[in-house]
């Protein structure tokens, strides 16, 4: 193999965000990707997985967010290091808070340049008020800047960031034995 990944999946998204403040689920996955107590340099993890022919992302859908890298094989178990620690230790630094809200609304500025995310944002608008379907899932500035919002994060990670509610892959060129022996120590 020349490259290795991971993948971990939480069953839960934007149906799972507060009633008053839509685009947590959303924006807590961008956050996420901002330091951790073991790695506290923000840009720790991207730099690592660029200087080992790396990549990585993350999506939030309506029940599930999905987090996911890959790297050169030979770096594979330090870049795994760096990843699980965002599901063990996440920092959720204030002076980034600002920071990755601007992302997420211009994340949704271009989104509303998009035919297909129109129409699927008209069928949510047009659908029950009662179902979280109707929500607003992405964010914004407008909904997102509110005072206490790293509060708010931090307790919708930890009311909803659990173990027993969360998936692992991982692939690589190690045998299984060791692949499996570093997915429970270090997820």
């Amino acid at each position: 193999l020349d490259k290795s990944s991971a993948a971990v999946d939480v069953h839960v998204g934007s149906f799972h965000d507060p009633q008053d403040i839509f685009g947590v689920a959303h924006f807590l996955e961008h956050l996420l990707f901002m330091g951790t107590a073991k790695y506290p340099r923000e840009n720790d993890y991207m730099e690592f997985l660029a200087a080992h022919g790396g990549q990585s992302n993350a999506f939030t859908d309506d029940e599930h967010t999905n987090y996911f890298f890959e790297v050169s094989a030979d770096h594979f178990e330090p870049a795994l290091d760096r990843f699980a620690q965002f599901f063990v230790a996440p920092l959720f630094n204030e002076d980034g808070t600002q920071r990755e809200m601007q992302a997420v609304d211009s994340e949704h500025k271009k989104n509303v340049k998009d035919d297909m995310w129109r129409i699927h944002q008209l069928e949510r608008n047009l659908s029950s008020p009662d179902h979280p379907y109707s929500h607003f899932g992405t964010g914004s500035s407008a909904t997102l800047d509110k005072p206490g919002i790293r509060n708010v994060i931090v307790d919708f990670y930890n009311q909803h960031y659990s173990a027993n509610i969360m998936k692992a892959v991982i692939y690589g060129k190690e045998p299984l034995e060791q692949l499996a022996e570093w997915a429970v120590e270090k997820l």
